[in-house]
C-alpha cells in the first residue's frame, strides 16, 4: 500500500494548502526518490505562486532543494541510497537544436519540477538520476538547496565575459542571487563592486560579503552615485537582478562606455528605455545582454560543479543569506508575508522534516 506524505500545493494562485498526498514512487530506471530536507524560495515562486499560477493544478512547488537518496532505479549508476544530493530543476528534452549545440538552458519543450511537474516542498520527490549532483561533505542540506541561484549568479557573471582583475561593477537587486553575484564578482576579480537596493539591511549585509559601498536607490539617484564614485566613467559592468523597469534602465546609464549591462532579474511589465539610454547604447557602444538560468554543459566548466567546488572553499558563502525557515503547513503565510513584503527577507527555506 502506498504510503502519504505532506506537500506544498498550488491549487490556484493565491490559494496554496500544505495538504497529504501519495508518496511518489519510482517509475522508471534512470529514477530516485529523494527525501527532502531542504527546498528554497524563488523569487519567480512568490509570483507563481501569487499571481501567476503553474502549468497545472494543482502542482507541488519548489525547485531549489537537497536531500538525501532513499531508492534507487535499476539503471542508476551516479547516486546510490544514502547519498546526499543536490537536484537541477530544468529536465531538458535533448532533442531541440538548442540541446544539440550545448545549449540546454534555452531548450524549446523543457520540464522543470516546481512549475511543470511535481516539485520538491514535500517530504519526498521522484527525480532523473542524471539532475543529481553529490553534495561535498562540509556542504550541508541547506547550503545544497542554493546551488541552483549559486550556478544562475555564476553564469550571469560568465555572461559578462572574463572580469579582469580590479576592474568595476555594480550590481542592482540585493535578493539571495545578488548577494551571491558580488560573491563570484570579488571572488574572480572584480575589487570595485557596488550595490543597488532599497534596504539598507540588505545593503550593510552587502558591503559586509564585499561591496566597496551600498547605494539606496530611493535615496539617491544611483546612476549619478555610482558615476560620482567611479570618477565620471561608470563601471565596466552591470547586472541587474531586481527585475524592475526602472533598475533595469538604470543599469544601462550605470556602465562606461564599451561596458556591458547584463539583464538577469524577472520582470513583468514593459520596459521603456528614454532617448538618454539609447543614445548612452550607440555613443558608447555598450553590450546589453541576457542571462537566462544557468548552463549544463560540462565544458568549459560545468556552473553547477563551479558552485559546488566554491561554496565548499567557502569562496561563495549562503548561509548568511537565509532569513526564514518554515514548515510545509506554514506555506500560506510564508508567501503572503514575502509577496506582501510585510518582513525584509533574503533566503526563505522549507524545511519538510519539521
Amino acid at each position: 500500500m502506498q504510503g502519504k506524505m505532506r506537500a506544498l500545493r498550488l491549487f490556484s494562485p493565491g490559494d496554496i494548502r500544505c495538504v497529504e498526498v501519495a508518496i511518489p514512487e519510482i517509475e522508471r530506471d534512470s529514477q530516485v526518490k529523494i527525501k527532502v530536507k531542504a527546498c528554497g524560495v524563488c523569487g519567480s515562486d512568490i509570483a507563481r505562486v501569487m499571481t501567476k499560477g503553474t502549468y497545472k493544478f494543482p502542482t507541488t512547488i519548489g525547485h531549489e532543494f537537497a536531500g538525501e537518496v532513499v531508492d534507487v532505479g535499476n539503471g542508476v549508476k551516479n547516486v546510490e541510497v544514502g547519498d546526499r544530493v543536490t537536484v537541477v530543476p530544468m529536465i531538458p528534452c535533448g532533442v531541440c537544436k538548442y540541446c544539440k549545440v550545448g545549449n540546454a538552458h534555452m531548450c524549446d519543450t523543457y520540464d522543470y519540477y516546481g512549475s511543470r511537474r511535481d516539485g520538491a516542498m514535500a517530504e519526498y520527490i521522484v527525480v532523473e538520476s542524471s539532475n543529481c549532483l553529490k553534495l561535498p561533505p562540509n556542504v550541508d542540506y541547506e547550503m545544497g538547496s542554493m546551488v541552483d541561484p549559486v550556478s544562475v549568479a555564476l553564469h550571469a557573471v560568465r555572461c559578462a565575459g572574463a572580469v579582469e582583475a580590479g576592474s568595476s561593477a555594480v550590481v542592482y537587486g540585493m535578493g539571495p542571487i545578488g548577494f551571491i553575484t558580488v560573491q563570484w564578482l570579488r571572488t574572480l576579480g572584480c575589487r570595485e563592486i557596488y550595490a543597488v537596493d532599497i534596504a539598507d539591511e540588505k545593503l550593510r549585509l552587502a558591503e559586509r560579503l564585499g561591496v566597496k559601498k551600498g547605494i539606496n536607490g530611493m535615496e539617491c539617484d544611483p546612476v549619478k552615485a555610482i558615476k560620482e564614485l567611479t570618477g565620471g566613467d561608470g563601471v565596466d559592468t552591470a547586472i541587474e537582478l531586481a527585475g524592475n523597469k526602472i533598475t533595469i534602465v538604470q543599469s544601462v546609464l550605470s556602465v562606461k562606455k564599451a561596458g556591458k549591462a547584463i539583464l538577469c532579474g524577472i520582470t513583468y511589465d514593459d520596459v521603456v528605455f528614454p532617448n538618454s539610454a539609447i543614445s548612452h547604447i550607440l555613443r558608447g557602444e555598450i553590450v546589453v545582454k541576457g542571462s537566462w538560468n544557468s548552463s549544463l554543459n560540462p565544458l568549459p566548466i560545468n556552473e553547477w560543479e563551479s558552485a559546488l567546488q566554491f561554496m565548499q572553499t567557502g569562496d561563495v558563502k549562503v548561509n548568511p543569506l537565509i532569513t526564514h525557515r518554515f514548515r510545509l503547513e506554514d506555506g500560506q503565510r510564508a508567501f503572503e508575508m514575502m509577496f506582501n513584503r510585510t518582513e525584509v527577507f533574503t533566503k526563505v527555506l522549507f524545511k519538510p522534516e519539521d
